[in-house]
C-alpha cells in the first residue's frame, strides 16, 4: 500500500514539476523571444520587392504575406503572360509614394529580414496587399491575413484573375538596400 502512494505522490509531483517547467518556458519565451518584441523603425520606404522593403536602414518583410518573386511570371485573365512579380513590387511603391511606414518587427527570417506588421498610417501592408490580390497570404507559419486574401479571390483580384505558382512556396532571395527596384522615396534633383 505504500508503495502505491508513494507512486501516487512521485507522480503528482513530477506533473508539477512539469507544469512549472512549462509555465516558465512560456514566460521565458515570451519574455526573450528573438529580442524583436517591440522593436520598430519608421521611414520612407524603398521597396525591393512585393513583400520587402527597407525602412529605416533595416530590411523588412512583410509579415504574413508573401508576394511573387520580381522576375516571376504570372498569367492573367486571358492566359497571356505578364510579370506578376514586378507589378507587385511597382504596385505596392506606387501605393506607398511619399509616405511613412511604421514597421513592428516580430521575428527575423533565413533570410535575414526583420518580419513585421508594416502600417502607413492606420493601414496594415500585408492586409493591402493581400486585398488587392497582390501577395498570398502565408498559412503555414500565420494565417492572419487569409480573409483579405479570400477578399481578393472572391473578386479575382490581381493574382487570382489568373493563374501563378504560389509565391509562399518559392525559394527567397537573400537582399540587400543595393537591390531596389522601385523606390516609394523619389530622389531629389
Amino acid at each position: 500500500m505504500q508503495k502505491q502512494e508513494d507512486r501516487a505522490s512521485s507522480w503528482i509531483l513530477y506533473r508539477g514539476r512539469c507544469s512549472i517547467v512549462i509555465v516558465l518556458a512560456a514566460f521565458g519565451a515570451g519574455a526573450v523571444g528573438d529580442g524583436h518584441a517591440s522593436e520598430s523603425v519608421s521611414g520612407r520606404p524603398r521597396i525591393l520587392s512585393g513583400d520587402t522593403l527597407v525602412v529605416g536602414g533595416r530590411v523588412v518583410g512583410l509579415y504574413g504575406v508573401a508576394a511573387p518573386g520580381l522576375k516571376q511570371t504570372c498569367l492573367n485573365a486571358k492566359g497571356h503572360g505578364y510579370a506578376c512579380g514586378a507589378h507587385s513590387a511597382k504596385a505596392l511603391a506606387a501605393h506607398l509614394k511619399d509616405a511613412t511606414v511604421t514597421c513592428q518587427i516580430r521575428e527575423t527570417d533565413s533570410y535575414g529580414r526583420a518580419l513585421s506588421v508594416c502600417h502607413r498610417d492606420k493601414e496594415d501592408l500585408s492586409a493591402w496587399m493581400a486585398e488587392k490580390g497582390l501577395a498570398m497570404a502565408e498559412r503555414n507559419q500565420r494565417a492572419a491575413y487569409v480573409g483579405a486574401e479570400t477578399v481578393a479571390w472572391g473578386k479575382r483580384l490581381g493574382l487570382w484573375a489568373g493563374s501563378f505558382e504560389d509565391p509562399t512556396e518559392r525559394p527567397r532571395t537573400s537582399y540587400s538596400k543595393a537591390n531596389t527596384v522601385a523606390d516609394a522615396q523619389p530622389e531629389a534633383h
